[in-house]
């Protein structure tokens, strides 16, 4: 990327690493919030290269797995405490991580993009 003189790099974090709860583990926060300030100091050190580095914070996402593992009752619990009503998708995460690596986002480099539902808000 640094030959090219451009190029894009997104990380992944979690809602957790800005809004702890008891269902996160501390050292899974601690570990995202790390995460975030690596994609904040990346895109500093990076930018004069045209290097963008971003990072996506997903909150809860239906994987299989998690919707065989989060009974229904809590689903539905979480559900309720998003602003936006649903639970997001691994089509979401993937579609912010997508924008943030095209010419779309060529002007945005040093973020955290919540795709929380509003969740982060609340």
């Amino acid at each position: 990327m640094k030959e090219r003189g451009y190029g894009s790099i997104v990380t992944l974090s979690s809602a957790a690493a800005r809004r702890p709860t008891p269902q996160s583990p501390f050292a899974y926060a601690a570990a995202k919030a790390g995460v975030e300030l690596l994609t904040k100091g990346l895109a500093a050190q990076a930018g004069p290269y045209g290097i963008r580095v971003n990072c996506v914070a997903p909150e809860t996402i239906m994987t299989e797995r998690n919707e065989r593992q989060i009974p229904a009752e809590i689903q539905r619990a979480l559900v309720e405490s998003h602003p936006v009503r649903r639970l997001g998708t691994v089509e979401d995460v993937a579609q912010a991580a997508l924008f943030l690596a095209t010419d779309s986002a060529s002007w945005i480099s040093g973020v955290v993009l919540d795709v929380a539902g509003g969740s982060v808000l609340v």
